[in-house]
């Protein structure tokens, strides 16, 4: 079993000057190593939000991994699609000598993104046009594998303004009427009836029409796996429920799968907005020939057979598609693992929950490897309060190996887990030690901040602001009131950013190979919002550390 990073960093004993001066040459020779990137990734992310790709390229760091991404620009901006074909462009350009993997949304090149998937502009033969190009740039070179995900339809339509007075209803007959069909319930038809009548018939006709488009093009992507045109294909649930139109899909998507003997390179898993950062782990534990072995801790045991909103599986169930296809796996009979996922459950007993925190804090106070994941999330997809001050004691949020709290357990899960999995895989590769380790407290930090008090504090007060704005809404807003409420979360924000910074890690010491280090700034910091809602936010800032003075001990 892997022990406590300072367990195995352990300090030198050389005299203090000669030490010192080896400390200073190793963090000028980290910083030259930092501009040198061994190894490269492409990724085409699912749009231009935060979590699509920014997240992945903050947990490739850790191991010293460049990730490119296409032109900004590119990737769309919530009702405006993507450019797939300049995204295609951009992609026969690269020089991919040095590139290991190209992590594609299927979804951003067959429509221009996740929230264009959902609406029947492209059709199913452009769409098949655009990813049968995009398997001809990668057949030209072998050597960069091809990892694609692609997203089943979500209940319900995107939240927009033109779509908000029957939005909710078309979700719910939906699933009334996929349970209706698969129980039979007099209850759940007469309910559906109803739902119906709420709903303009050309709106279910286009709902239809997409998710029989979609449905025909992941059958595609199927057969191209079969026929070894991509190397690896994660299925990402949207936001779904135990009953809809998306179960008959999977069924029939599994049954190919199974009819082309394509098993064990297609993967189904709740969630989508997290699949970029679950398949550059899968990526580089691949490459490395790495399986990380994932000790499970619940908060209460009986969360593992409940469904997380959003979510049509199981807790341990959706736990577990994400551990595989991130290239870790549980741990097994005999005992040994490399790390512990303390997972909350979503609405744990009080004495369970208690004994799962203890326990927890104890292992992180100890040293242990450990990571968090925080599915017990709000109705706002806010993490829990109690955890989260579990972790602020003591400065435990530096201490862990990664931690996510956001949006749905799929999500949460496939954040947490790729980022533990890279970090551990970093240090058995021996990346640059200071690199991985600053690297590695940049994400915690950005996680808390962004998962809790974005979620918890700034948001809120952006909705108020937008619900007090003439003809704003919290689905769309622009002009004036969208720049107001921009300046705000930027303010609001950045005092936490600040304050979380100066509480857990200014002045704390962590260990970089056989040096010692001291956080001492917080820097580049930007923060916006990238789409016209405040439903997300864009955070980017920099730590820097500076060697700890072995003669001074400052």
């Amino acid at each position: 079993m892997l022990h406590g990073r300072q367990s195995s960093e352990k300090r030198s004993k050389m005299p203090g000057t000669l030490h010192a001066m080896r400390i200073v040459a190793a963090f000028l020779l980290a910083l030259i190593a930092g501009s040198a990137q061994a190894e490269r990734l492409l990724i085409v992310p699912l749009d231009s939000r935060p979590a699509a790709g920014q997240y992945a390229q903050m947990i490739a760091k850790m191991a010293n991994v460049e990730v490119r991404m296409p032109p900004y620009e590119m990737l769309g901006r919530f009702t405006r699609p993507g450019d797939p074909d300049g995204i295609l462009d951009w992609l026969a350009r690269q020089d991919l000598t040095d590139v290991s993997a190209i992590v594609v949304s299927s979804d951003m090149i067959a429509y221009g993104g996740l929230i264009a998937s959902r609406v029947n502009d492209v059709t199913y033969e452009r769409a098949v046009g655009r990813l049968q190009r995009l398997a001809n740039i990668q057949i030209k070179n072998p050597n960069a594998k091809l990892y694609v995900f692609s997203s089943t339809m979500r209940l319900a339509p995107t939240a927009t303004k033109r779509a908000a007075p029957w939005r909710l209803n078309l979700a719910r007959y939906m699933e009334l009427r996929e349970k209706v069909a698969r129980t039979g319930s007099h209850t759940a038809r007469a309910e559906m009836k109803v739902q119906a009548a709420k709903v303009p018939e050309a709106e279910v006709r286009k709902y239809e029409q997409t998710r029989s488009r979609d449905h025909a093009v992941q059958k595609e992507l199927i057969r191209m796996v079969a026929r070894k045109e991509l190397d690896y294909l994660v299925v990402g649930q949207d936001d779904a429920k135990p009953f809809g139109p998306h179960v008959p899909e999977t069924q029939k998507l599994r049954k190919l799968v199974s009819d082309l003997n394509a098993g064990g390179r297609v993967y189904f898993c709740e969630g989508i907005d997290q699949h970029a950062n679950v398949l550059v782990s899968r990526a580089l534990l691949r490459r490395a020939g790495w399986t990380p072995r994932v000790r499970i801790v619940y908060s209460d045991e009986m969360g593992k057979a409940k469904y997380a909103n959003f979510e049509s599986k199981t807790v341990r169930e959706s736990l577990e598609d994400q551990l595989l296809a991130s290239g870790a796996r549980p741990m097994g009979g005999d005992g040994q693992y490399d790390y512990t996922l303390y997972l909350n459950t979503p609405n744990p007993r009080a004495a369970r929950f208690d004994r799962f925190l203890s326990d927890l804090k104890t292992e992180i106070d100890q040293g242990f490897p450990v990571a968090v994941a925080d599915i017990n999330l709000g109705r706002d997809g806010t993490t829990d309060p109690l955890l989260f001050n579990g972790l602020w004691e003591n400065t435990r949020i530096m201490k862990l190996l990664s931690f996510a709290g956001w949006n749905t357990a799929g999500n949460t899960m496939g954040t947490s887990i790729p980022a533990a999995n890279v970090y551990l895989l970093s240090r058995r590769l021996h990346v640059d030690p200071l690199l991985r380790e600053v690297a590695q407290r940049e994400f915690l930090l950005h996680r808390f901040v962004n998962d809790f008090a974005y979620h918890k504090f700034t948001r809120p007060m952006a909705y108020q602001m937008i619900d007090e704005s003439r003809g704003a809404t919290r689905e769309e807003t622009y002009g004036q009131a969208m720049a107001e409420v921009n300046d705000f979360v930027q303010r609001d924000l950045t005092k936490h950013l600040d304050r979380y910074f100066r509480e857990q890690f200014l002045g704390k010491r962590f260990f970089a190979g056989n040096g010692q280090y001291v956080f001492s700034g917080l820097t580049d910091v930007k923060v916006w919002l990238p789409w016209p809602r405040a439903y997300e936010v864009r955070l980017e800032f920099h730590l820097q550390a500076r060697p700890v003075d072995v003669v001074t001990g400052q």
